[in-house]
């Protein structure tokens, strides 16, 4: 353990166990708030109580699409019917240069927005499947290994290389940590952890004293405590926007329909 000693007895059970951008505060002042004992972990009867407040820790889901649908719908645009109409119209006046041209742009376009759009879709049920995996949690003085899904705020989660972390931490322990957070930031090379705070305000890419639900630790070990689950972490708040994003129409497209 860094920066400071473990309280010895704490209160399990507090009225709301939230804490405010827990990179900006000592690990010390996060176990306080979450009302756990990191040697301890919750209890069986805190962990339920916690769960029927913050519900299970998994995304909110989404309708499934399938390859096929997701191909249709790269020729449902009025660009692309007027390129179809001009294709047809080539090939009926003997133009099979120009109509074969056509069918080739057509082509070229449905399938770069199928590939995108299908790695986005299968990207986002993956993330969605994190539930499904396990995490080593401390509960009642003992390491357990559970469900991710079962996690609540105030759990002592225990990570090392080539984990998943299945909720946003605030790390209390870190021995040589590295994690991959490219799903969250785009940022390819591992980012080092530590314990120790950072400042209020602070972007995503530089609260190294978090871990972050969806992304890989890469490197060493550490401890942290959950302090949000579900659709409330990072990731949660991600696919949240994904799901209100409305599909914008071009200028063009908007200028064809008049």
């Amino acid at each position: 353990m860094q920066n400071g000693t473990k309280s010895d007895t704490m209160e399990n059970s507090v009225p709301n166990p939230r804490l405010e951008e827990p990179w900006a505060h000592s690990w010390q002042e996060a176990v306080e708030a979450l009302g756990v004992s990191p040697e301890q972990g919750l209890d069986a009867a805190e962990v339920r109580r916690r769960r029927k407040r913050y519900g299970h820790n998994r995304l909110r889901g989404t309708k499934s699409k399938s390859a096929w649908r997701i191909l249709v719908e790269q020729f449902k645009s009025l660009i692309v019917l007027l390129l179809v109409a001009a294709a047809a119209l080539s090939f009926a006046f003997g133009d099979w240069v120009e109509g074969t041209a056509i069918v080739a742009v057509i082509l070229i376009n449905a399938s770069i927005g199928f590939v995108t759009e299908l790695r986005a879709v299968r990207s986002m049920e993956a993330l969605q499947r994190l539930g499904s995996v396990s995490a080593k949690v401390r509960r009642d003085g003992q390491l357990h290994e559970v469900a991710a899904e079962k996690l609540v705020p105030g759990d002592v989660v225990v990570v090392e290389g080539g984990d998943i972390v299945t909720a946003d931490l605030r790390l209390i322990e870190a021995s040589k940590l590295q994690a991959n957070e490219s799903a969250l930031t785009g940022e390819s090379m591992p980012v080092g952890k530590q314990v120790e705070p950072v400042e209020s305000g602070a972007p995503l890419a530089e609260r190294t004293s978090m871990l972050f639900k969806g992304t890989a630790v890469t490197r060493g070990a550490g401890e942290g405590i959950v302090v949000s689950t579900g659709m409330e972490t990072e990731l949660g708040q991600i696919s949240s926007l994904v799901e209100e994003a409305e599909e914008e129409v071009t200028p063009l497209e908007k200028r064809l329909d008049q």
